[in-house]
């Protein structure tokens, strides 16, 4: 009696254990993976919503420094008329912008939700002093500078990381009346 050699259809134990184990270290990098994408995705955003603060805040600027030209010049009538809070082209040669939340909407300085907080500084590079009063008609650099609390953790593990964007323009402004 001769025995026939059976055909084997299917895997054997052993092959598929190999494969769950591969299937598995894939997996694994591949989750491994997904969070450092979310980590890079919020340090994304994070700066995009910097750099649009920055220019809200250089655009406030600009548009008040506009509108007290045109009255200094007398293109809109006489500067006098025009003597109202100047919070950016006034004396004043910084100051604060705001505490905004990671959505960019603005909330008050103690709000647990603040994650972005803007400030501006004019520098004159005419005067003595870098950041002297201005009271005359010229360009002067007004540099905004966005600071923010990352949600990674430094490599300690423990401490926040801080990050800062800085912008400047050059922006004219007229007379303080």
């Amino acid at each position: 009696m001769s025995r026939r050699p059976s055909r084997q259809s299917g895997f054997s134990l052993a092959e598929l254990l190999v494969t769950a184990l591969i299937f598995g270290i894939g997996l694994l990098g591949l989750a491994a993976l997904q969070v450092s994408t979310l980590r890079s995705n919020s340090g994304g955003r994070n700066r995009v919503t910097a750099a649009a603060l920055a220019e809200g805040c250089l655009g406030a600027i600009q548009a008040e420094g506009s509108l007290s030209w045109s009255f200094a010049a007398g293109v809109m009538g006489s500067s006098a008329v025009y003597a109202g809070a100047r919070p950016y082209t006034g004396g004043a040669t910084n100051g604060t912008f705001g505490s905004f939340d990671v959505n960019g909407q603005r909330v008050v300085a103690g709000d647990p939700s603040r994650t972005f907080v803007v400030t501006w500084a004019r520098l004159n590079p005419t005067a003595a002093t870098p950041k002297a009063a201005i009271t005359n008609m010229n360009m002067n650099e007004f540099v905004v500078t966005v600071t923010w609390t990352d949600q990674a953790k430094a490599a300690d593990g423990v401490t926040d990381l801080t990050s800062t964007l800085t912008l400047s323009r050059l922006i004219r402004y007229g007379v303080q009346p």
